[in-house]
């Protein structure tokens, strides 16, 4: 994360309901007051929060992947899912629960899978043109066909991160099958797709994967949220920036073009709101952890203001949320 001050409760909140026992995240060169945030978070048990600044014109995403993949509790992790903070992992089957997606793959506590290819879902912004302190979920669900190219793109669920050569983006880099102690193909040795389908094309020296086929893509059982554009403000701080994965000018008309469709409703991401509601309550009310949240929403707005060259000062919702951080010094 960088500059991710206002989304990070709801992010956290997420995946604690989903039963991730352990949340490890990664800042470099922050300019808000997101790190501290986060490290209210670590003291009070919710996450682990590593600082990792990267040189300019350096590719960022390796390095922090790379940084994440020495915590102890990335080395000791049973199951790893990489994700970034506009990605919900959306759980359709029982509960919406991580036990609930593993439950089929798991047979007297063995696992019978390596890993799971989870597809993405990507949501357009419904003309939002304004940044609101709201969760991301509730406010998108004009969602890209299931038939668009972007819809086949992955993040995967994975066993036993040490077993790889690294951590990728999309999922993890060539399996180190002298690790493992096994060969490929035996139970528990095997990549599915969320509906259970095999992944044939995953091979521990075969190619990163980052999308399955249009056959094997599928959202039925789970999927990734994917905000990429959120508001037109949030997105206005990406254009002219350079992509942390490859350092190119990613972020352009033709990124929002082909990100910003709403084919089909979907509002799945509200089947358990009342669990989440109460987790994110809960967060909100640890020490420190609302004030520092107004106060990375205050940033933000700055942020957004300068970028279109105005006077944030103009701006009566950064007041307000000085306002509202200033009530609970």
């Amino acid at each position: 994360m960088r500059n991710e001050g206002p989304f990070i409760i709801e992010w956290v909140a997420w995946y604690r309901r989903l039963g991730f026992t352990d949340i490890v995240v990664v800042t470099n060169n922050c300019t808000d007051r997101s790190p501290e945030l986060l490290d209210a978070l670590q003291t009070a048990g919710w996450v682990h929060h590593i600082r990792h600044d990267v040189e300019p014109d350096q590719k960022v995403t390796a390095q922090k992947l790379a940084a994440a993949r020495t915590h102890v509790a990335v080395r000791r992790a049973a199951w790893l899912l990489v994700c970034d903070v506009d990605e919900f992992l959306v759980i359709h089957r029982g509960d919406g629960r991580l036990a609930d997606l593993l439950a089929p793959h798991v047979v007297d506590g063995v696992p019978q899978i390596m890993g799971m290819a989870i597809n993405w879902r990507v949501f357009g912004n419904d003309a939002r043109r304004t940044w609101m302190d709201s969760p991301v979920h509730r406010q998108f669900f004009g969602a890209l066909s299931r038939k668009r190219s972007l819809s086949q793109f992955v993040k995967t669920l994975y066993r036993v991160p040490r077993w790889f050569g690294a951590l990728g983006e999309h999922g993890p880099r060539r399996l180190i099958l002298s690790r493992t102690r096994k060969s490929w193909g035996d139970p528990g040795m095997t990549w599915v797709n969320s509906a259970g389908k095999p992944v044939p094309q995953w091979q521990p020296s075969g190619e990163y994967l980052r999308m399955l086929t249009s056959g094997q893509t599928s959202h039925a059982v789970a999927q990734i949220n994917h905000y990429m554009i959120r508001s037109d403000e949030t997105f206005s701080l990406k254009k002219g920036t350079l992509s942390p994965v490859a350092q190119t000018n990613r972020y352009g008309a033709q990124y929002y073009t082909r990100a910003n469709h709403t084919d089909e409703i979907d509002d799945s991401a509200l089947r358990h709101a009342g669990a989440f509601d109460a987790v994110f309550q809960t967060a909100m009310a640890l020490p420190g952890v609302a004030r520092l949240h107004h106060l990375c929403c205050a940033d933000h707005l700055r942020l957004i203001a300068e970028k279109a060259g105005r006077r944030v000062e103009d701006d009566p919702r950064h007041a307000q949320q000085l306002a509202l951080a200033a009530a609970l010094e």
